[in-house]
């Protein structure tokens, strides 16, 4: 089907229906005119037609739906601009709009891989949008993971060696694979862990984050397209990278 049956899960205090199934996809969660997710997810459907858009853990962004079976209504739940561990935050009622569930302030939406509707989707061929850090800029050179059923959509691990202390001691994470005019986005420094998505040349495209947070890599994709989060993404030199897996 071309759209997820997408109602939600139905919340009960902590606990949640139990799933039918788990499928990779899209997903967009806007709020109050700002978008807090948008890309590829995980997606959790429920029996009675109930969902889940995102990993349903602490430290990203996700969200349900709870149709109600006798009325047809609809409710829809996050877990906060603090991405906590619970979709306790609600939404309000919603009402269906093909792959999305919407209202005046809310939009929750979820895909399978492929049939996102062009005018719903992203501009990949524009710049997307880094996960917000100090003083960062946007990516100018995305990085494109999966396009396998079968394994990781980031198949390589790895952590940053070899800076030395004495001298500049960080690490630049750059807005495409090489130096100026690329912009720096962010620093990492001796220890810092990233996934290993991409390489061009001696630059590697990464994605990483808390130790705490899911960045969603560790799943197959079976659709190749752009990483847009909930994890900071960009490009770094190979020479201070140690490959762990991969």
């Amino acid at each position: 089907m071309a759209l997820l049956a997408l109602a939600g899960a139905l919340v009960l205090g902590n606990d949640v229906a139990r799933a039918d199934e788990k499928v990779s996809g899209e997903c967009l969660i806007s709020v109050r005119g700002r978008t807090y997710r948008d890309g590829p997810c995980r997606i959790t459907l429920y029996r009675g037609g109930g969902f889940l858009a995102g990993g349903g853990r602490g430290g990203e962004y996700f969200a349900t739906v709870d149709i109600d079976a006798a009325s047809g209504g609809a409710q829809a739940f996050w877990n906060g601009a603090e991405a906590e561990s619970h979709a306790h935050d609600p939404l309000g009622d919603v009402v269906r709009q093909g792959g999305c569930w919407v209202n005046a302030k809310a939009r929750v939406c979820a895909w399978r891989p492929g049939t996102r509707p062009r005018a719903e989707a992203p501009a990949f061929d524009e710049a997307p949008r880094v996960v917000p850090t100090a003083g960062s800029g946007s990516i100018d050179v995305p990085i494109v993971i999966g396009g396998s059923e079968k394994f990781d959509a980031c198949t390589g691990a790895g952590h940053v060696v070899g800076l030395d202390p004495q001298g500049d001691g960080f690490l630049s994470v750059r807005s495409g694979p090489g130096g100026k005019p690329y912009s720096e986005l962010d620093r990492l420094y001796n220890g810092s862990q990233v996934s290993i998505c991409d390489e061009k040349g001696p630059w590697m495209g990464v994605v990483y984050g808390p130790r705490s947070m899911d960045c969603n890599t560790g799943t197959p994709w079976a659709t190749r397209m752009p990483y847009t989060g909930p994890c900071k993404t960009g490009w770094i030199h190979s020479r201070y990278v140690k490959a762990t897996a991969g």
